[in-house]
């Protein structure tokens, strides 16, 4: 039986299987050579030659996965991806009644659609989500059949905009990232163009960098050039007051500390903000104030070669939605900018909080929650060009009942207002942080909607959501970090698992 499936698509290919081991390093991400086809450059060989079949095989949920990816084609400024793929029972069992996601493009406007695929561009720091076709719909398709032996094989077609680079990411959501080439296109791109539903709209988004200072008063964020240290007010001044307190003089101070690591002197412009709360004009007021006093304590830490400049804009900029206490709070903040580049301190004495969560070195720990318990084993943490690329491999080995967001309970806690929206927050690895000496190493984000009164939609680079396992069932955790520098980190998700002293490896090294 052969479907055809535009735009939003999930995919059948799973059934039960009897339990058996995680999917680890052994065999998570292995491949074997296409029949009938020249050698295919596997995942883990390093770069791939130009013109060459990328493959990885991977096991999700109870099926074991085979992609065949061939290079990027690029006409002008738009690019084609293609890919097979072959399913198949990973155990005894057959093919069945569950899914795996294999979204070449989106599930709706929310934060769903971050299973899509995307084309990342770490070296230029951009990531390519899936275009739009000429309707609006996303610009991929997807052709699939089952064969008597209950294997399930097909092709995917997918349009983005055109990456610069010759070498880039494909990110399959739910099975890891794969470097493929990026060459010239052939003779039928325009062909596939039309097959997905010609071109519209095709975005190319800068990705953000953020780190989580572990007082949890202070926040850093840089896309491109452009560096923001977010200063809590509910840390730096009591209610309604401007006064700096001892406490919050000592924040500034290393505030400053961190700009002139991180900046080559020039402009350092200081903004305050505050929530919702009493009129206008009055939060208007107390925004200018609290920004000069922040301002002059920065004045006197960061010497002659910095001009500080201060304003205030109220309640106009919000960073999260709602009045709600927590949302308020977010909002009550003092912003640092200036150009510069990310440092994360990995040489001051580690400030790192402990941890009653099961910990590791470099292996696997086994997490317990009120309805099961989950085997989570980091396989490996690839360095790309200004990031760090983390799979993690995790297998169900108790229980059955739903267990929504058991990866990360403290989902309603999310580290730093990096504005995912409450899907994303509920059911995402945004919290899955790498540890440095005085703050935590979040993952990339990026623009994914502007919307009305200021409010800015952001989506992760990496896995979107952990989905809800079965017995016995596996799953794959993809996360981009932006580089430490570190040759061995530790990955920590809060509340729940903590594994020390993972290497770092080139990519291609296993």
């Amino acid at each position: 039986m052969r479907q055809v499936h535009r735009a939003a698509l999930a995919v059948a290919l799973v059934g039960a299987l009897a339990g058996c081991g995680l999917t680890g390093p052994d065999r998570a991400g292995t491949v074997t050579p296409p029949p009938d086809a020249s050698p295919a450059w596997t995942s883990s060989a390093g770069t791939p030659p130009p013109d060459e079949v990328v493959s990885v095989e991977r096991e999700l949920h109870e099926a074991r996965v085979r992609f065949d990816l061939h290079p990027v084609e690029v006409d002008g400024d738009l690019a084609v991806l293609r890919y097979e793929y072959t399913a198949e029972p990973a155990g005894p069992d057959p093919l069945g009644s569950g899914t795996v996601p294999l979204s070449l493009g989106g599930l709706g406007e929310s934060v769903t659609d971050g299973r899509g695929v995307r084309l990342v561009d770490t070296g230029a720091g951009v990531v390519h989500p899936v275009a739009e076709a000429a309707d609006g719909t996303p610009a991929a398709e997807i052709e699939q059949e089952r064969a008597d032996d209950d294997t399930l094989h097909g092709s995917a077609v997918a349009l983005f905009a055109a990456p610069a680079a010759d070498l880039v990411d494909v990110l399959l959501p739910g099975y890891g990232a794969v470097s493929v080439p990026v060459v010239a296109a052939g003779g039928d791109f325009a062909e596939a163009v039309d097959q997905v539903g010609g071109a519209g709209e095709a975005r190319t988004e800068e990705l953000r960098a953020f780190t989580q200072g572990y007082d949890a008063g202070t926040a850093t964020a840089a896309q491109d050039d452009d560096v923001t240290v977010t200063l809590a007010s509910d840390v730096l001044f009591a209610s309604d007051s401007h006064a700096l307190s001892r406490r919050a003089r000592g924040v500034v101070e290393r505030a400053a500390a961190a700009i002139v690591e991180q900046a080559d002197a020039g402009e350092v412009h200081v903004v305050g903000h505050t929530d919702v709360v009493d009129t206008d004009a009055y939060n208007q007021a107390l925004s200018e104030r609290r920004a000069r006093s922040v301002a002059e304590r920065l004045r006197s830490g960061l010497g002659d070669g910095f001009t500080v400049t201060e304003e205030g804009r109220g309640e106009a900029e919000p960073v999260a939605e709602g009045t709600g206490d927590e949302a308020r709070a977010a909002n009550r903040r003092v912003e640092i900018h200036f150009e510069g580049h990310l440092v994360v301190d990995t040489t001051a004495r580690s400030e790192a909080p402990g941890t009653d969560a099961p910990t590791a070195r470099d292996a696997a720990v086994t997490v317990a929650t009120d309805r099961g318990a989950y085997r989570v084993e980091v396989e490996s943490v690839q360095r790309r060009s200004g990031a760090l690329v983390g799979t993690l491999v995790t297998e169900r080995t108790e229980g059955s009942a739903i267990d929504p967001a058991w990866f990360l309970p403290a989902h309603l806690t999310m580290l730093g207002d990096r504005k995912f929206g409450a899907l994303a927050e509920v059911a995402g690895p945004h919290n899955l942080s790498l540890l440095g000496a005085r703050e935590r190493v979040l993952p990339f984000d990026y623009v994914a909607e502007e919307r009305t009164g200021g409010f800015v939609l952001r989506r992760l680079l990496g896995d979107e959501e952990v989905q809800t396992l079965d017995r016995g069932q596996r799953a794959t955790v993809t996360v981009y970090w932006p580089d430490s520098g570190q040759d061995t980190v530790t990955v920590d998700a809060p509340d729940r698992f903590r594994i020390t002293d993972v290497p770092v490896t080139e990519a291609g090294e296993r």
